[in-house]
């Protein structure tokens, strides 16, 4: 595959990702407010965005009250609810683009057939990306646990079923491919999306700072190397009745 196919290739990925979790949120907003508002209408919109981004990294989801975000959008109420119905309303637009950035970051494809090469470094990536919007992504986890809305729990738990299931893809990949034998991928997956799942969030989102760029280089490349070992071909026989273990 030539390079610019590959890049093609990555891209569409990429967007196909961003695009998924756009709907996923869209799914969750109510319709009762205008989405395609004036130029200066969109101007406040985003104002309140950003307001909210900030206010609820700082304060945290149940601690974050409309009054907040508007004194800091220097904005009335009135206008807030013009736009959103809710605080759960705005988070959800405030949550978007990292959500959109941390899906991306984990759907690219191989650039070369150095398949632990490739393995560190889109956990890297991922790592980078999950560092830029830790805040948010932080509370996101709480909002899915404290929240009684729902959709927070569904939405976390969707975003994450996507980048589960590309791995299972291309775990079957490697199956094919005689990399490793047959097991079971969807719970290798799932084993696979914890591991850096949970990392992400105790070695960067509960820090009091963001890590250092080369902590979380050093971090990606342990993780990826982890995956990849986990991977190597058993010559163990299978247990009866059972796939052979990776």
């Amino acid at each position: 595959m030539s390079s610019s196919t590959q890049e093609t290739t990555s891209e569409d990925r990429a967007e196909a990702a961003r695009v998924r979790v756009r709907e996923l949120i869209a799914a969750l907003q109510p319709d009762t407010v205008d989405k395609r508002p004036n130029k200066r209408g969109a101007q406040t919109r985003d104002k309140l965005v950003q307001a909210a981004t900030a206010c609820f990294s700082e304060y945290g989801y149940t601690r974050t009250r409309v009054s907040d975000i508007t004194n800091r959008a220097d904005t009335a109420q009135g206008n807030f609810y013009r736009h959103f119905t809710s605080l759960d309303d705005i988070f959800l637009a405030a949550l978007q683009p990292a959500l959109e950035e941390l899906a991306a970051a984990s759907a690219t494809a191989p650039r070369s057939g150095d398949e632990q090469h490739h393995l560190v470094e889109q956990t890297i990536a991922y790592l980078h990306s999950y560092a830029r919007n830790r805040h948010l992504l932080r509370v996101m986890r709480e909002a899915a646990a404290a929240s009684e809305n729902e959709g927070f729990l569904k939405l976390w738990l969707q975003v994450r079923s996507g980048f589960v299931h590309r791995t299972e893809r291309w775990l079957r990949r490697l199956h094919e491919s005689g990399v490793i034998e047959e097991t079971d991928y969807e719970l290798h997956a799932e084993a696979l999306g914890s591991m850096i799942e949970q990392m992400a969030y105790v070695h960067i989102g509960l820090l009091p700072v963001t890590p250092r760029p080369e902590r979380i280089q050093d971090l990606g490349e342990v993780i990826g190397q982890i995956w990849y070992r986990s991977l190597a071909v058993s010559s163990a026989p299978a247990s009866p009745g059972r796939a052979r273990s990776l």
